[in-house]
């Protein structure tokens, strides 16, 4: 039987039971401090309600707060993969272009070395023809000379029929076509 049904008016107490005042006075007193309890309880119940309700409210706010903070570490980790795969296809690349610079370096220093050959090569040739140009022009100047000198020594020697060797000569060529 709950508290609340236990008030007696206090005022009203039945005649037999006035010897028993001072045992319903001390039931009346506890009854009243039963009464100062229980609303410190109910009071106290509806503060924990409160309590609790206001801690049901931050915790769902925390469990939204860390939904979100899960997905951002989600969306974070994603992007730090995605930032590697970059970072991985970059170091690809540039271990690429480098190969292929030491390829054409090494191409462009074969290429340089077979142009220096080649020059080198070039001016020998230069060097070699006109000194043989020079050997050519030398020989025919001197077979010129020696066929002028020649020339002049027939020239300067009579020939029969009152005519110089060179007219001798021009005379045999229109007669046979050689010259004699």
């Amino acid at each position: 039987m709950p508290l609340a049904d236990l008030s007696f008016p206090a005022c009203h107490h039945p005649p037999a039971l006035d010897s028993n005042a001072p045992l319903l006075a001390h039931l009346d007193a506890q009854v009243s401090a039963l009464r100062n309890e229980l609303s410190t309880v109910y009071r106290t119940q509806a503060a924990s309600q409160n309590k609790q309700l206001a801690l049901s409210d931050a915790l769902r706010d925390r469990d939204e707060e860390v939904r979100g903070l899960r997905e951002e570490v989600r969306e974070l980790r994603e992007a730090k993969e995605a930032g590697r795969r970059r970072e991985k296809d970059w170091e690809d690349r540039w271990k690429a272009r480098t190969k292929d610079m030491e390829v054409l370096n090494d191409e462009l220093l074969s290429l340089n070395l077979e142009l220096t050959s080649v020059t080198q090569r070039n001016n020998a040739l230069q060097a070699d023809n006109a000194s043989l140009l020079q050997r050519w022009i030398d020989k025919m100047n001197l077979t010129a000379e020696e066929m002028n000198e020649e020339f002049e020594k027939e020239t300067q020697t009579p020939v029969a029929n009152g005519r110089t060797a060179s007219e001798g000569a021009k005379g045999d060529f229109r007669k046979s076509g050689k010259a004699t």
